[in-house]
């Protein structure tokens, strides 16, 4: 830099300028002169004689120039007098501190020469003013005859004493220049570089030589440097120091560097100067570098940024390079350094002087201040300390903290420099920027700026230090092995089969030669030189053996107790982590826009893979330093960092599978495991994306005779999954921080989920390949398909992985060790339990082929092993928490038997499954171990947990008996209830037989709405007694045809009318006919004797009335008139017979007709036991309804109630809205216009989107379409246009929610995906007109009386007025409401966001979209549930997706909740599990939400309470003969 100018520093040290005439005479002489001269000037300086001179001058001899430079020449001699003078000092250093204010504010009585020239006095009087500042000899008076260790010991006391008042006038010297400098207005440029030329003169004589304790330089060390570097600031804002000067000082501060406190003024300057520059470089919106208040002043505020900018780059390099400070070799061969060495008595080496021990702790003072500056530079805003293990006192930060504190007493309290001042590194505490909206629950990384320099630029200032320090004490080996020689076996905890497991993944360490340098050769001129690496003699290694043992992979096994260099003090790996660390976050920060250069790259990939060498001994500092802050080292696009993996994974090894690190590390254990894990999460699916893509060395290999042959390497990304995966097993034993063990279980989802599809996809492609082999007939298709197969069967191939290391086992193994530790380590942790039963509920839904179902058996029992674990702790412990742990277990459970249908048909397994649902129900179990009889449920008393836990109970008999087997149902997935209605229903009547066909309505127990239809559907004629049953329970809507039998259908082998039997032919003479009187008692009756009771009853003439005579007269006319016209009538018909002659048809015997008209209602409630009396009576002490009432449907509102009823989904639903952000878009007008065209989104971006879930069209869809108006409603008249629902061109707005969404369901849930964009005017109007028309046609009731939307949301629609072009244009019902939902169902809104640059995520508009993620929830429950309970704020959850150039996808989540697996922040996952893990993992956070919500409750809960309103409204009050009496009546 100043190569060609010349340097000051022999002529400065030589101090000509600061010697006397007087130095001439003998001392005596010259010490008589100076005390004698110095006196009287100290005399007139008294106060008294001040005050007698307030008119004149104090020097009234002192009147010529020539009186003035000799008395100048005495007081110059006079500084250098011993310290036994020390009056003589301290009268020479008043007059001329007095002297200098003729710069700044002069006295009047100070000598008129100074006046005249001021300038040339006060250079003057700098350069005398050195000699102050030597080093001055003590003078020895003692006699001989005292003893030699008590006159040592007496000198020494002397000394310390009068150093100290040396001290004292030193200091009082560095403020008047201080003053003189900052204030005065009146300094030239000639006396600027005197009085630059003078502080590095004194700061020469005393720091240039070794440290020795208690020396003046000690004192004055710190002082020194503050004052030189403040003025040399203000130099150059007032006159720039020339080069000369500035090489001087380059030269000068080299040999101060063994002083820790010249680091540490270099680094306060260097912060403050950096934090200047960048704001005049980047503006105020850039992240600004906190400096103290005191340290801010410094720099003048009249600095220009051109002066700034060359200041800054100049005090950057006055250390030439920090990294000698790691050489003693280099600080110890100054100079002065020699020259003390041979001085003494005992010659020592110069480099082994005890002041160099300080060193290391100087080095990483030096590497500190450096990386404040890299992260200056990168935008880090983080300011606090780094987190450390070390022991108080003993680790190099703590040492450089108390050494850069130290400082004089002697000057005032306000001038010492605070400990604070020092430069500490400021480290990233996770890998992306949090979003403003949204409070990350982890550690909150360092945010970025809006723009900054490019990591080729902070590479290129600090890049050589930062490399040549990482790689101190570096070995770099020709042959540097990948992997240890010692192998350790992973094996599952519970021995599961593992047929043919022989070792197959080994690593072959082969000597290999250093190519980086040839690299590093090769670099452009603008990059600063970087000192190749010294190749070293070959390493000898030795290969690992194999063994034929039941393993899954064999992984580097660290030693029990590692030698950890970095534990002696002495040693430079503080201040090497330091610099890996620096290097590692600019590496890791780079922006998706720019490319760092091969050459960095090199060196970078080098200086990890050095840096993560655990070979004895390591360095753990440097291994800590390393993990902690390249944790997106794999998540970024750096070219070849995949060649770094099999390092990284060493190093995980022997972080992660260890309670207790056993190594030195900079940051806390938990910090460093969660580094580790986040590495791990960004490896999980490299081994199936590349499968058999070799990793090449990181140098070349070579044999060992030095012929450049390359050795192969067999290392591929397949043959890393066994160590992975033992990998990811051995941590889930060990960690026990709640985050970590949650991201570790998100990492095993993925991995299972990863290889199942892998495994999936082999199978299919191994069936095509056998398919191909069978139909080909040519000879090219014979000879290409052996090679094919000859290729698969490699030993890296996926059949060959498979073999020994299934996803069966896998996930087994996964299963059983998460069931153990949650009934053992996990209990208590509410958060990891819940992270654990969500991965349990993922790896049901996982398909795969089942090998073995008894262990599906054994987890389906953990799960009820844990349900009842869980449930017996004593009642004082059960608390929010534990219950949702519970609820969450059942929901758990639930989905193992929907997955797995046929664990019910174990009778053992379903014993199990029904104990637990009993146990959550009633608070205790029927069937007691230790009880032989069972208790009946009658006995029993009802304790369970919670309400919740009954519930949840409650919802898994009932997905039991209603969907367990049946899904999906012949609805579809998008329906599990029937979609059929009384509207559908009595469209098929035939109104023909009957005109008055209609619904009546039952409930049953208070929970099940039954609608019975006495008619039966279709044309044909029943005989039979026929019933329609709509039945609405907890578990959704049911419709059943019932009917009357005699006879099973199976039995039928005719026609099943009625058959009459034949009889025989009438014959007219039938016997004898006799006419015989009938008689109403038996003749005895009449001859037994009359007793007075007979005769109790007069005769009617005895007691004969006028009126009873009339009475009697009229009723025996008419008698005696009916017995005439009975009489004829027999002789009409006995004449009508003789005449019709025989046989006569009228007298034929028929049987009587079948009857046509039944009660079906009554007969069936009859035959299902409900019309006992016991079940029709109401308990008076009861609040419930009778088991069976009768509804009221003639209210008009009760198809309205019945419409909400079925609104109300029997499955929870989801929506999941997605954006796409091109590179640098802030508005969201841009963002939602990306999607209207694909060549405006990604290649792969409609891909993602269709493995969320398949398109449905809403009016067609019977379920959720992510929006209340138009969910669960099929509308056959509103067909959309064939134009609209196919349009090859668009980019996703087709599922904007108008016309299409995407959808996917299970029997549990059911999620909607919704796209939402910005359309044309044109292309909306037509739509929405449709759209329109058809809500205003649609009628408020249905021919049955059945609302279709509520009636609130549709008048709402009506109502809105378009009054702006941004509102016309979007869809009126997906408008967000300010009014909140009332309902129980909490609102969460998941945004997924496929960003093309991840630096912009920070800047997605989460505020100005979220109109955009409205449900239409307020207006549907507002109009439905007005009394509920209002929910608690809504909650926010956003994934990033970003597309790597490597294939693979980095995903970032925020979310206002906890966390929920499978996507973890930071994660890496493949192109195949993209849509599957995104999509549980909204379900999953959705289900947190409702699980912490207050107000939720289950789909079966809400229906039931539903059912319990309608029984409360319309239930028809009847008593018992009244309720029977209208099973007989057409009248409901």
């Amino acid at each position: 830099m100043y190569s060609e100018w010349a340097s000051l520093q022999q002529r400065i040290e030589e101090g000509a300028e600061n010697r006397s005439v007087l130095d001439c005479f003998p001392d005596s002489v010259g010490r008589d002169v100076a005390v004698s001269v110095v006196r009287e000037l100290a005399a007139s300086l008294s106060p008294a004689s001040v005050s007698s001179h307030e008119s004149g001058p104090l020097f009234p001899g002192l009147e010529t120039e020539k009186q003035i430079l000799w008395t100048m020449e005495v007081i110059c001699y006079g500084l250098s007098l011993p310290l036994s003078e020390h009056e003589a000092l301290k009268h020479c250093v008043s007059v001329y501190c007095e002297w200098l204010t003729v710069l700044t504010i002069p006295h009047q009585t100070l000598p008129s020469p100074l006046f005249r020239d001021p300038n040339m006095y006060a250079q003057k009087i700098c350069q005398h003013l050195a000699n102050l500042f030597q080093v001055k000899e003590q003078e020895d008076s003692f006699p001989k005859k005292f003893h030699a260790n008590l006159s040592r010991r007496i000198k020494n006391l002397r000394g310390d004493y009068d150093i100290s008042k040396q001290v004292v006038l030193c200091h009082r010297v560095l403020r008047t220049v201080q003053t003189v400098a900052s204030s005065s207005t009146l300094v030239t440029r000639q006396t600027w570089e005197v009085l630059l030329k003078f502080m590095l003169t004194i700061n020469s004589n005393l720091l240039s030589p070794p440290l020795e304790p208690g020396s003046l330089a000690e004192h004055l060390c710190e002082r020194l440097l503050q004052v030189l570097f403040e003025i040399w600031l203000l130099a150059c804002a007032r006159c720039f120091p020339p080069p000369t000067l500035w090489r001087t000082m380059r030269e000068m501060c080299a040999g101060w560097r063994h002083h820790i406190h010249t680091v540490v003024q270099w680094n306060r300057v260097c912060k403050v100067l950096t934090a200047r520059l960048l704001g005049s470089l980047y503006g105020p919106s850039f992240p600004q570098l906190k400096v103290d208040a005191n340290d801010d002043k410094i720099v003048p505020a009249e600095m220009d940024p051109d002066m700034l900018a060359q200041s800054w780059f100049r005090f950057l390099h006055v250390l030439t390079n920090p990294v000698d400070l790691c050489h003693p070799s280099i600080i110890g061969q100054t100079p002065k350094f020699v020259s003390y060495a041979i001085t003494r008595e005992s010659t020592i080496d110069p480099i082994q002087h005890p002041c160099l021990k300080t060193l290391p702790q100087i080095f990483l003072t030096a590497m500190s201040g450096i990386s404040v500056m890299v992260d200056a530079f990168l935008g880090v805003t983080s300011d606090y300390p780094l987190p450390s293990t070390m022991e108080a006192g003993e680790g190099p930060r703590n040492r450089v903290s108390s050494m850069s504190g130290a400082s004089s007493d002697t000057p005032p309290q306000n001038r010492k420099l605070m400990k604070s001042q020092a430069m500490s590194p400021s480290q990233p505490g996770g890998n992306m920027s949090s979003l403003p909206p949204i409070s990350s629950y982890m550690d909150s990384p360092p945010a970025e700026g809006p723009k900054r320099s490019d990591c080729n630029s902070i590479l290129h200032l600090f890049g050589a230090w930062l490399f040549e320090a990482a790689l101190t004490g570096c070995k770099l080996h020709k042959g540097a092995p990948q992997v240890p020689s010692q192998p350790r076996r992973i094996t599952f905890a519970y021995g599961l089969p593992m047929a043919n497991a022989t070792s197959t993944i080994a690593y072959t360490n082969q000597p290999i030669t250093s190519s980086v340098g040839k690299i590093i050769r090769r670099s452009s001129s603008n990059t600063p030189e970087m000192p190749a690496p010294k190749p070293v003699p070959q390493a000898q290694l030795t290969k690992p053996g194999s063994s034929n043992h039941q393993f899954i992979g064999t992984v580097p096994a660290p030693a029990k107790y590692l030698e950890d260099k970095s534990v002696d003090p002495q040693t430079y790996e503080a201040g090497r982590a330091e610099a890996c660390g620096s290097l590692c976050r600019i590496f890791t920060r780079k922006q998706c826009n720019e490319e760092i250069k091969a050459v960095y790259l090199a060196r970078y990939y080098l200086t990890i893979s050095e840096g993560l060498r655990i070979e004895e001994p390591l360095s753990g500092l440097v291994l800590s330093s390393i993990l902690f802050n390249a944790q997106d080292l794999f998540r970024i696009d750096l070219k070849g960092v995949q060649v770094l993996v099999p390092v990284v994974l060493q190093a995980l090894e022997l972080v992660l599978t260890e309670k207790e690190i056993v190594f030195r590390s900079i940051v806390s254990q938990q910090q460093l495991k969660r580094a580790g894990i986040h590495l791990l999460i960004s490896l999980v699916c490299l081994p199936h994306h590349f499968k058999n893509l070799k990793i090449q060395g990181l140098v070349k290999s070579v044999s060992s005779d030095e012929d450049h042959r390359p050795i192969p390497t067999g290392v591929t990304f397949l043959s890393l999954k066994p160590r992975l995966v033992g990998l990811m097993l051995d941590a889930l034993k060990c960690e026990t921080d709640p985050y970590n063990l949650q991201m570790l279980l998100g990492s095993l989802y993925l991995c299972i989920l990863d290889s199942a599809l892998c495994e999936e996809y082999n199978k299919e492609k191994e069936a095509k390949q056998k398919k191909k082999m069978m139909m080909s007939t040519e000879i090219k298709d014979e000879e290409t398909i052996p090679e094919t197969l000859g290729r698969s069967s490699s030993p890296d191939s996926p059949i060959i992985m498979q073999r020994h290391y299934s996803t069966w086992l896998l996930l087994v193994e996964c299963c059983h060790l998460v069931c153990e530790k949650l009934t053992s380590d996990w209990r208590m942790e509410y958060s990891v339990s819940l992270t654990a039963l969500e991965l349990l509920a993922g790896l049901a839904r996982v398909k795969i082929h089942i090998e073995d179902p008894l262990e599906l058996k054994k987890i389906v029992k953990s799960i009820s092993y844990l349900i009842e674990h869980q449930c017996s702790w004593p009642s004082m412990y059960h608390s929010r928490d534990l219950h949702s742990v519970i609820v969450a277990a059942y929901h758990c459970l639930t989905v193992w038997l929907m997955e797995h249908s046929d664990l019910l048909m174990d009778r053992e397994c379903l014993h199990c499954v029904l104990e637990v649902v009993e146990l959550g129900i009633s608070g205790s179990k029927s069937q007691h171990p230790q009880a032989p009889v069972p208790e009946m449920k009658h006995s029993k008393q009802s304790k369970p947990a919670s309400m919740r836990v009954r519930e949840a109970a409650e919802g898994v008999l009932a997905n039991i008996l209603n969907h367990v087997g049946t899904f999906p149902s012949p609805c579809g997935p998008a329906s599990i209830v029937s979609l059929l209605d009384e509207e559908t229903l009595l469209s098929h009547v035939d109104y023909t037989r009957s005109s008055q066909a209609k619904f009546r309505y039952f409930v049953l127990e208070n929970t099940t709405l039954v609608a019975i239809l006495e008619e039966h559907l279709g044309e044909a004629e029943v005989m039979s007694p026929t019933a329609v049953l709509l039945i609405r329970g907890p578990g959704g809507r049911t419709v059943w045809s019932i009917q009357h039998r005699h006879q099973a259908l199976k039995d039928e082998t005719g026609d099943c009318e009625l058959h009459y039997p034949s009889h025989p032919e009438p014959m007219e003479d039938v016997g004898n006919r006799y006419e015989i009187k009938a008689r109403n008692f038996p003749p005895f009756v009449d001859l037994a004797p009359k007793t007075k009771s007979d005769k109790s009853i007069p005769k009617l003439k005895d007691i004969a009335t006028p009126t009873i005579s009339s009475d009697h007269d009229i009723i025996s006319a008419l008698i005696e008139e009916q017995m005439e016209y009975e009489e004829f009538t027999r002789e009409k018909a006995t004449e009508e017979i003789e005449n019709a002659g025989y046989p006569n048809r009228h007298m034929e015997a028929k049987p009587p007709r079948p009857k046509e008209e039944f009660s079906p209602a009554r007969l069936l409630l009859s035959q299902l036991g409900c019309l006992n009396l016991d079940d029709l009576m109401e308990d008076p002490s009861s609040p419930l309804p009778p088991a069976l009432i009768s509804l009221d449907s003639t209210s008009h509102v009760f198809p309205a109630d019945l419409r909400i009823l079925d609104s109300i989904s029997s499955r929870t639903f989801d929506t999941v809205h997605v954006f796409y952000m091109k590179s640098g878009q802030r508005s969201a007008n841009d963002i939602l216009s990306n999607v209207n065209h694909r060549n405006l989104v990604h290649s792969q971006f409609l891909e993602f989107l269709h493995s969320l879930g398949w398109p449905v069209t809403i009016g067609h869809h019977p379920g959720w379409t992510g929006n209340m108006m138009t969910s669960w409603k099929v509308d056959q008249d509103n067909s959309p246009d064939v134009g609209e629902l196919k349009s090859p061109d668009h980019g996703g707005c087709l599922y904007n929610g108008r016309r299409q969404v995407l959808y996917h369901a299970d029997a549990l849930s059911e999620v909607a995906i919704v796209v939402p964009n910005l359309p044309d005017l044109k292309g909306t109007s037509s739509g929405s007109s449709k759209q329109g028309s058809s809500l205003s046609g649609e009628s408020s009731e249905s021919s049955f009386g059945l609302p279709l939307p509520p009636p609130l949301a549709s008048e709402k629609l009506k109502g809105q007025k378009e009054d702006s072009p941004r509102k016309s244009t979007t869809s009126d019902h997906r408008k967000s409401s300010t009014k909140a939902g009332p309902f129980t169902i909490p609102d969460m809104k998941v945004i997924v966001v496929w960003v093309e640059n991840f630096d912009d995520c920070k800047h997605f508009p989460l505020c100005e979209l979220l109109p955009e993620t409205s449900t239409g929830t307020e207006e549907f429950l507002a109009a439905s549930l007005s009394s509920m309970p209002r929910p608690s704020e809504s909650g926010i959850m956003i994934i990033f997706i970003h597309a790597l150039h490597s294939g693979l996808y980095r995903l970032a989540v925020q979310s206002s909740l906890n966390l929920a697996i499978p996507l973890v922040d930071g994660m890496v996952v493949s192109r195949r599990t993209l849509g599957a893990v995104v999509r549980q993992t909204a379900v999953n956070v959705c289900n947190r939400r409702r699980l912490e919500s207050d107000t939720y409750s289950p789909p079966h809960v809400r229906r039931r309470l539903k059912i319990q309103d309608l029984v409360h409204k319309y239930r028809q009050k009847m008593d018992v003969p009244q309720f029977l009496a209208s099973l007989f009546s057409d009248e409901s």
